[in-house]
């Protein structure tokens, strides 16, 4: 029986081509667009769960809050915490992580670097996070030596045929002046890339052992707990933020979260230095949008299957005169709809496969679960498959197996039965252009925010901008600096430790504000050469630049070492630029007076600049100068046309003055960029689905079209017999597609415009919602169908009418 049903399926596929084809494309795009996302959805879902401690590990959070407002939160707490948890008996382990990139040589050839991602940490980690090593003894730290550990893909790359354990390899440092040496002490398992903790080169320490600050005082660090089994997460967290408010005698206690492991990828957006982050939010985005398209797809075999009803009313009919109940119709349909899903099945697969490359291209990185590497992922696509097609069609098996056989032979369904099924076509296919809209909308919304943020004046000239990255200039840096503004095409440079694109400033304070209502102001900091701001190209508004003409504009960076009174007043008092910004924030109207709260001595106020990204509002800037900084990155304003002979001439110098050091050269505008990516790829996404779903409803549109033409040819005859114009009958057609659009974008316009406002809302500087977007839209989605049912039906209105108007 169920070969007989698949032999009838098979010749009903072929006999009618036009519909079986639209019917395999679009299913095919819709489940091919489905599983391409679905896989970036599990990848991004599955990331740190192959540990097998993931439930019991948490990152230990800061939370700075003042009268319980949240002032910050970061993946970082104190040096010493360690040391203070270690009396906690619910604690099992404890690490530090700090996650970065080096340039390892290691096939030890001077100049030559590999770029290696590098984890450093202390032997407990290898324990917490079940690192298998395959050779050596790396818990064992030989000491007097930087003992690593590598992977083994570092390893069949560089050291093929032998094992590279007890062999030291070297750096091409960024900091030093020298190579640094480091002792491969093992070897381990790579690490799967879906992971935060993502390490080629484990880079092992002894952990510190400093007494935790009373006064919340030191540097910061990224702690990873790990807790024993049946220890309460919640109750553990309570228990040490009461210990600590009790042990703190620091005005303003932090509080302290522990983050579970498995949400710190997709659920860590706020500050600090994870380097490897996800959005929850977009996540949920691509999955809503890839359930979408696949439901389009649907909508369209629904549509033409329940369109095409009337041509199987015989059919029908007979096989219920012959015997036939309603189960075996019902059945046979379903086969039918099985069919066409498994020829596009297969074809959606073969497109899928070919899409990966892109698909890594897109995320990044190498996709750790797809669905064809995982067996269980290709089972539950094609159960789901299968499923899919039974439930898609199920509604028009029901509707043409109903049909009362004498009416069938007759030619002839009930009116409210015609009525219903009109009433159900017509609701998806405005569900269909909703869809369409909201995502073309929210593509137009995405795109113009993109260009906003990549083309809004942020205060200074970003084009011809270079940066040097930052590096230590073992007190020659100065004369680099000078050798380097010899050339012709170099207009000014400064050593800075603040590059755009590079955070807020190198410090930040939070300064009570002068009207004494208890809020703070918080104020950054940039320390630098005295010719940043001149280099940056920034207005002088009041006052004057800091410049070596001025002994004390500049104070050599060992003011901050040998601290004594006199040393401690000057740099209380130093000469510093503020921008407009913080000037009216701290109510500053003369210059050249020191300002207790700032800590300096504004001699120059300067046009306010965005010192951030432009998803925060520009802050209050205070720029100090250090004489000849040891260390920072290296900006440096240069002739429009002249990069490429600057870049030669740093090169140059950069071998005569650094032989060993690794140059990293990049030009400004392209870091500024980069702050937007995630920005970016999401207006790929939303351009690529917006096509495809206007092409898929496109493609429903012509299938029922057709349909439509084919069962009112005879009418289309006697119109035209009667005097009608082609224009008239083409207008006859598009009227039902125009109302119905027009309820698509009674819907779509509102869902649309919330949905944008919403996601507008995490920037600072945003576009506003007008409403050509919503025209611009409207007018895509009608020209697109019109377009389709124009050429439609003015091919059935040209054909003569005599022809029409034959007896079948």
């Amino acid at each position: 029986m169920f070969k007989n049903y698949i032999k009838i399926a098979w010749r009903n596929l072929l006999k009618n081509s036009t519909y079986s084809l639209i019917n395999i494309i679009g299913l095919t795009i819709g489940l091919a667009a489905c599983l391409a996302v679905t896989t970036v959805v599990i990848d991004e879902s599955s990331y740190d769960s192959f540990w097998t401690k993931k439930d019991q590990i948490f990152r230990l959070n800061t939370i700075n809050t003042r009268d319980g407002e949240l002032l910050e939160k970061g993946d970082y707490a104190l040096s010493g915490t360690n040391t203070a948890l270690k009396d906690f008996p619910e604690v099992e382990a404890i690490t530090t992580i700090e996650q970065f990139d080096t340039n390892f040589s290691f096939r030890n050839i001077q100049g030559e670097g590999t770029k290696t991602k590098v984890i450093y940490t202390n032997p407990s980690f290898l324990e917490m996070f079940d690192i298998e090593i395959t050779s050596g003894n790396p818990e064992n730290l030989v000491e007097g030596t930087s003992n690593i550990i590598i992977s083994e893909s570092l390893v069949k790359r560089f050291f093929k045929g032998r094992n590279p354990v007890g062999e030291t390899i070297k750096d091409l440092p960024s900091y030093s002046n020298e190579p640094n040496e480091y002792l491969i002490t093992g070897i381990f398992k790579d690490i799967p890339e879906n992971t935060h903790l993502r390490g080629q080169v484990l880079y092992l320490h002894k952990p510190r052992t400093e007494v935790l600050n009373k006064k919340q005082f030191g540097f910061f660090q990224t702690y990873y707990v790990s807790l024993k089994n049946d220890v309460d997460k919640t109750r553990f967290e309570t228990k040490y933020n009461n210990w600590y408010s009790n042990y703190t005698e620091a005005e303003h206690p932090d509080k302290f979260e522990l983050q579970p492991l498995k949400d710190i990828y997709l659920r860590s957006d706020f500050a600090g230095n994870q380097i490897y982050k996800g959005s929850a939010q977009k996540l949920y985005i691509l999955g809503a949008i890839a359930i979408l398209l696949l439901v389009i797809a649907c909508i369209n075999y629904v549509n033409l299957t329940t369109a095409r009803a009337s041509h199987k009313m015989q059919e029908t009919g007979v096989r219920k005169v012959l015997g036939a109940d309603r189960l075996q119709l019902i059945s046979q349909y379903l086969a039918e709809s099985g069919l066409f899903f498994l020829i596009s099945g297969i074809l959606a697969f073969a497109i899928y496969q070919l899409s990966l490359p892109g698909i890594v291209s897109y995320i990044g990185h190498p996709l750790a679960l797809t669905f064809s590497n995982s067996a269980t992922l290709f089972l539950g696509a094609i159960s789901s498959i299968f499923a899919l097609s039974v439930l898609t069609g199920l509604y028009p098996a029901l509707l043409i197996s109903r049909i009362n056989p004498l009416a069938s032979l007759r030619k002839k369904f009930r009116s409210n039965a015609t009525g219903q099924t009109q009433f159900v076509r017509k609701g998806l296919v405005v569900f269909q252009f909703s869809i369409s809209l909201v995502v073309l909308i929210a593509m137009i919304v995405v795109n113009q925010q993109v260009t906003l943020l990549k083309s809004k004046d942020i205060g200074f000239d970003t084009s011809n901008l270079l940066s040097i990255k930052y590096s230590t200039w073992q007190n020659k840096g100065e004369s680099f600096k000078n050798e380097l503004l010899k050339s012709p095409f170099v207009e000014n440079a400064s050593i800075s430790s603040w590059i755009p694109s590079g955070g807020g400033g190198s410090m930040n304070r939070r300064i009570e504000s002068p009207d004494k209502t208890g809020d703070e102001v918080e104020i950054w900091y940039m320390f630098a050469d005295t010719d940043l701001a001149e280099t940056l190209g920034l207005e002088i508004e009041k006052g004057r630049f800091l410049s070596n003409d001025f002994g004390g504009d500049a104070l050599a960076q060992s003011y901050y070492f040998e601290m004594d009174s006199v040393k401690k007043a000057e740099l209380e008092k130093r000469p510093s630029l503020i921008t407009a910004q913080a000037a009216k924030l701290l109510k500053v109207d003369q210059l050249n007076v020191a300002n207790k709260d700032l800590e300096a001595t504004p001699v120059g106020i300067v046009s306010n600049f965005n010192n951030e990204n432009l998803r925060t509002s520009a802050k209050p800037v205070v720029i100090q100068a250090d004489k000849n900084p040891d260390r920072g990155s290296l900006l440096m304003r240069i002739k429009p046309g002249s990069e490429t002979k600057v870049r030669a001439k740093i090169n140059e110098l950069w071998q005569e003055f650094y032989p060993y050091k690794l140059l990293e050269i990049n030009n400004v505008s392209d870091l500024l960029q980069k702050q937007y990516e995630a920005e970016t790829k999401l207006l790929q996404f939303f351009s690529f689905f917006s096509a495809l779903s206007l092409f898929l409803a496109a493609l429903g549109v012509f299938g029922l079209i057709v349909q439509v033409t084919e069962q009112r040819v005879k009418e289309i005859g006697i119109r035209k017999v009667l005097g009608a114009s082609v224009q008239s009958i083409v207008m006859l057609f598009s009227k039902d597609f125009l109302k119905t659009i027009a309820v698509a974008l009674i819907i779509a316009i509102p869902i649309g415009w919330y949905a944008m406002q919403e996601w507008l809302q995490d920037y600072a500087h945003r576009i506003e919602i007008k409403w050509w977007i919503f025209g611009l839209a409207a007018s895509v989605v009608i020209g697109i169908a019109m377009l389709t049912v124009g050429i439609q039906s003015a091919k059935k209105a040209v054909i003569n009418p005599a022809k029409s108007l034959k007896t079948e």
